[in-house]
């Protein structure tokens, strides 16, 4: 008997350090103290703004691997992502991001304002888990997006890059493409009025599937993803697989459950990203 107790609570144990990643926002305590004045070189400061692809705890983590690629150089990476979020909420904490001073802002968000569209459960599940004003829709996105644009490119001092959306599902022409070509047009047309930077990553990841992806890969469906997410995390945090073994098992090339990124398509992100800022930083002198 008190071996079994034994061998329970240190599986208890193993479990609840597996899952830590899971549970608190770190990355944002650290933001709530941080400010440019701080850091090494202020010109070199990078807040990444967005939903779970940013967060990367429910992902390929972009951040933790962008900043491995320019902290070397004297940059300061930061992570302002949190599960779930809309533009709507995002946009509702702008001014905590916008107080610390950044350089450069990096904005990933609308896949969830996508998502909530599916159907009216859907959208009546993120009404309340996300606290939201309406139902998500393609205007309260742009309505919302376009405010969000609005907040941070009131300060001179900092450089927006946004960024489009990856697809949900690899089935090429899904239901939700259509959708995800409206958000992605409306990003990309509110980078080039405002002249900012727009890192096309929708696009490349669309370029890449069509040349390389799962003939049996499933069709994007809101439960089916969210059957997958949970299945993810599992073999994520319980039983250590990587990013990219996890969307194989779901047959994917590029997302692990038709949602989140894989190391394929994060690195993708990274490779764009690092691209924009230096190529930024070297215009600016």
């Amino acid at each position: 008997m008190g071996t079994l107790l034994l061998i329970s609570a240190v599986l208890i144990g193993w479990a609840v350090i597996r899952i830590q990643p899971l549970i608190g926002h770190p990355h944002m305590e650290r933001l709530e103290r941080f400010h440019s004045s701080l850091a090494a070189d202020r010109d070199k400061v990078v807040i990444c703004l967005g939903d779970s692809l940013t967060h990367g705890n429910g992902s390929f983590d972009y951040v933790h691997a962008l900043a491995s690629r320019l902290e070397p150089w004297g940059y300061t990476v930061l992570n302002a992502g949190i599960n779930g979020e809309l533009a709507w909420n995002v946009l509702q904490r702008a001014d905590k991001v916008i107080s610390s001073e950044p350089a450069y802002v990096i904005l990933l968000v609308g896949t969830n304002d996508a998502r909530g569209t599916e159907s009216e459960k859907v959208g009546e599940r993120y009404i309340k888990e996300m606290k939201l004003p309406q139902p998500p829709s393609e205007s309260f996105f742009a309505e919302s997006y376009r405010e969000l644009l609005d907040e941070l490119c009131e300060s001179s001092r900092i450089r927006v890059i946004t960024v489009t959306l990856p697809p949900m599902g690899e089935r090429t022409g899904g239901a939700m493409a259509p959708l995800l070509e409206g958000f992605n047009g409306l990003i990309e047309n509110e980078a080039r009025e405002r002249g900012l930077t727009c890192v096309p990553l929708g696009k490349k990841l669309h370029e890449r599937l069509l040349s390389d992806s799962f003939e049996d890969t499933p069709a994007y469906g809101a439960q089916l993803a969210n059957r997958l997410i949970f299945k993810a995390m599992l073999r994520r945090y319980l039983l250590g697989w990587s990013w990219d073994r996890i969307g194989e098992r779901h047959r994917m090339k590029l997302l692990t459950d038709m949602v989140h990124l894989n190391e394929s398509s994060g690195l993708v992100l990274v490779d764009l990203l690092e691209s924009s800022i230096r190529e930024s930083s070297v215009s600016e002198t």
